[in-house]
């Protein structure tokens, strides 16, 4: 989607991109083709330039930064070392409460990063990734995070699934919209809350209980697992809505 989008550039919104696509130009190529000789394109094609550029050179940081927030999700093809992201903690506010778990799944596995063990690996292991996929991380995972662990490098291109699926109607929390795409999660981790992982931390803690431990290290780790399938289907959807896919069919 990314060598099909124009929205980047300087007063370009939706319509004029589908302007655009109407008029038969498609790609970065076509714009290029079209209006390279043109003096009154000049800074467009520039732009596109450099965008052809940042996607053959693998930088996926020129459009977190150049993509308005609500259309990274057209990255997510085009950078597939994502890190799908989820965090514990004891409590909301990172100025008084601690980070207690990290769980980053990559697609195939998930690494579960746990304050007192290995908690100081994320730091490192974060870095081999394009992107980010949270479900409202930008409001609470990543200021977290970063609160917690001074100086962290977490990639710049991130999806917040929250935001993507609520442009699509699918609103509520992470575990009501599971439920509605009938993703399930082992029996004793069914109808486990936020709240309910503070406990167990509680009790690891007190008690030093490791069922307790393995338990709050499942349900982070159901919760980054079911991401990839929220992210997969909200991009689809998304492309849909574009209308670029029925406007290249005519």
């Amino acid at each position: 989607m990314l060598e099909n989008t124009f929205i980047h550039l300087p007063n370009f919104g939706p319509r004029r991109e589908q302007k655009l696509w109407s008029s038969g130009i498609h790609t970065w190529d076509d714009f290029l083709g079209h209006f390279g000789k043109s003096p009154f394109h000049r800074d467009w094609c520039s732009r596109i330039a450099s965008s052809k550029y940042a996607l053959k050179s693998g930088n996926p940081d020129y459009f977190a930064s150049e993509l308005p927030r609500d259309e990274v999700w057209r990255c997510f093809p085009h950078f597939r070392k994502a890190a799908y992201l989820d965090i514990e903690t004891t409590g909301l506010s990172a100025e008084n409460n601690q980070l207690t778990v990290i769980g980053v799944y990559d697609g195939s596995r998930t690494k579960s990063y746990v304050h007192g063990q290995n908690l100081s690996e994320f730091r490192k292991d974060i870095r081999k990734y394009d992107s980010v996929v949270t479900f409202n991380g930008s409001l609470f995972d990543i200021p977290f995070i970063r609160n917690s662990m001074a100086g962290v490098s977490i990639p710049q291109l991130h999806i917040d699934l929250r935001f993507l699926l609520s442009s699509l109607g699918i609103t509520g929390g992470l575990k009501r919209i599971e439920k509605q795409f009938n993703l399930e999660r082992e029996d004793d981790l069914a109808g486990l809350t936020g709240y309910d992982a503070v406990l167990l931390w509680k009790r690891y803690k007190e008690r030093r209980d490791k069922d307790a431990l393995d338990k709050l290290i499942r349900y982070n780790a159901a919760d980054v697992s079911n991401l990839k399938t929220l992210m997969e289907w909200g991009y689809k959807e998304k492309r849909i809505r574009t209308g670029f896919d029925k406007l290249k069919k005519n």
